[in-house]
């Protein structure tokens, strides 16, 4: 995590943050894969290469890591 400046009350929120900003890197990163997705599939639909799209992003997102959280209400 590495942002033990902030107060403990932050912590959670920065990591969703830090998740944020790793899925906006990936989805660049994938954006040359779309660029050429459509120049090559040019009778899908905008619907259909968006899917395609977005199941290429799950597939190579990394699993969230959900352990060592507790939230009492």
């Amino acid at each position: 995590m590495g942002n033990y400046n902030l107060p403990p009350e932050q912590h959670r929120v920065q990591r969703l943050v830090d998740q944020w900003n790793a899925d906006g890197g990936l989805w660049q990163k994938l954006a040359p894969r779309r660029r050429l997705r459509r120049a090559a599939r040019k009778n899908l639909t905008e619907a259909q290469l968006r899917e395609l799209d977005l199941r290429e992003f799950a597939r190579t997102k990394p699993p969230v890591e959900c352990i060592g959280e507790w939230i009492e209400r």
